[in-house]
């Protein structure tokens, strides 16, 4: 009887722990994976050792600065050098190199170095974070990503230390601020520790060696990690896939053309680029305009620019990075399928075919819900935080729409008014921050429940005026 009894409860057991697991989609998977490593994140925070002698941080701002790190953000209620100590930054380098490269990832990595055969669940995992429609070869891409990602930031770290020997900073801290912004920059975090203000790298816009090794790097971690193996397997141009050629081609578009809209509207302003010889203007452009692309660097004052020039940062850091890239943002993909879409509206096409494949209703229907559910997020968390600050002037409204949508595009820039909003606005931005990261697709989509059974009936389109 007692045996019969143990082995109901058992059998109890097993099915309890089957419903737990079935109700664990790869979505879900995602967003508990994150908020597990945010929650330790901030309780090594809390620890006395991790900030300065003299220095303490409370629960939220904790909090806020871990999820900044794991969610690649940069954005800071206090300044990371001034703030934390040795063990405190490393916590924090960490954090964004999981968040960056992605805890499934990089557990998959230790999968297949232990020779262990990668899980259906863990593919799919892995598939959904890399944005990837095709579980084939995930295996290769894992080690892939590991190589071309290490040898990226080991490259990185080379030239920056070299960068801040030429500042005068002795070899073991240059080595040190190399191997932190390699990271950071890599995995377009935007965190720093050469400023004990929070000015970023501003201090260093005339280190033209550092600047443009930092852009390199956060333009290599944007591309996305599918097209960096993509290129590494295929040299020529010709032989990339269709998902390489238009992420290559828009970010070319639009760094290169942001930059040049950032000389032209900043060349005049003595308070950002006007006094620079034209070489700095020319480098400092091209730097903050890679650096919208949701990195979070500061090479200029971001609060002294022209209104034109944060118009045009809002514009690139609410596009991003590339899909299964470090970086965030609705993706210069989905820009790119609404822009043909409406070019093939236009001229009255019924779908538009580029390099010989059309683009299907599902791909539209997914960037157009991107869009959306972007705009829907700002717009219910802009209300909110005006709502909490209750701040007078446009001015002021412009500032928290910036540092707003640098929370949810995961960039990290600030006008300066991040370290005194209120705790609720500071709540507000922390799950702007994770959306962000997570994608407000993946998000939203982990709560709806799939229809599995198609339905056979058909019925006739609907004609709507629009």
């Amino acid at each position: 009887m007692q045996r019969q009894l143990k082995l109901n409860d058992s059998i109890l057991t097993r099915s309890s722990k089957n419903k737990i697991i079935s109700h664990l989609t790869t979505a879900r998977l995602l967003l508990l994976g994150f908020l597990i490593i945010i929650l330790v994140g901030t309780l090594l925070l809390l620890l006395p050792f991790s900030t300065k002698e003299g220095k303490s941080i409370n629960f939220i701002d904790a909090l806020f600065t871990a999820t900044s790190a794991t969610c690649v953000t940069g954005l800071s209620v206090v300044p990371t050098a001034g703030t934390f100590s040795a063990f405190g930054q490393v916590v924090i380098l960490i954090l964004i190199q999981i968040g960056g490269l992605g805890f499934m990832t990089i557990t998959s990595f230790f999968y297949c170095m232990l020779s262990r055969k990668l899980s259906l669940r863990r593919r799919l995992s892995m598939s959904e974070e890399m944005a990837q429609t095709s579980m084939q070869g995930l295996r290769n891409i894992a080690i892939k990503i590991m190589i071309l990602a290490l040898g990226a930031e080991i490259l990185g770290v080379i030239f920056l230390t070299i960068g801040f020997c030429i500042q005068g900073i002795s070899f073991g801290t240059a080595l040190w601020y190399g191997i932190f912004h390699s990271v950071s920059a890599f995995c377009n975090a935007g965190f720093d520790i050469v400023s004990l203000t929070g000015v970023s790298l501003i201090d260093y816009n005339n280190n033209y060696l550092i600047l443009i090794t930092l852009a390199l790097l956060i333009g290599i971690g944007g591309v996305g990690f599918i097209v960096l193996v993509d290129i590494s397997e295929h040299k020529l141009f010709s032989k990339w896939s269709l998902h390489t050629k238009v992420v290559i081609m828009m970010t070319i578009a639009l760094t290169f053309g942001g930059a040049f809209l950032f000389w032209l509207a900043e060349r005049t302003n003595p308070d950002t680029i006007g006094n620079m010889p034209l070489l700095g203007q020319w480098v400092n452009c091209y730097f903050h305009s890679v650096s919208c692309r949701t990195a979070g660097f500061a090479c200029i004052p971001v609060d002294k620019m022209h209104n034109l020039s944060i118009s045009l940062s809002m514009g690139l850091m609410f596009i991003g990075a590339a899909p299964g890239s470090t970086g965030g943002g609705i993706k210069v993909t989905t820009l790119y399928i609404l822009i043909t879409y409406v070019i093939a509206t236009l001229k009255q096409k019924k779908e538009y075919v580029v390099d010989k494949k059309a683009i299907g209703t599902n791909t539209l229907a997914k960037a157009a819900s991107t869009v959306l559910l972007a705009m829907f997020i700002l717009f219910i968390s802009a209300m909110m935080i005006f709502a909490a600050e209750n701040r007078k002037g446009t001015q002021n409204l412009l500032m928290l729409i910036f540092e707003q949508i640098s929370a949810y595009s995961t960039c990290g820039l600030s006008m300066g008014v991040t370290s005194s909003i209120t705790t609720f606005s500071k709540l507000v931005l922390i799950m702007d921050m994770y959306l962000g990261r997570i994608g407000a697709f993946t998000f939203f989509m982990s709560f709806a429940r799939s229809n599995r059974e198609q339905s056979k009936i058909k019925y006739p389109e609907a004609n709507i005026n629009v």
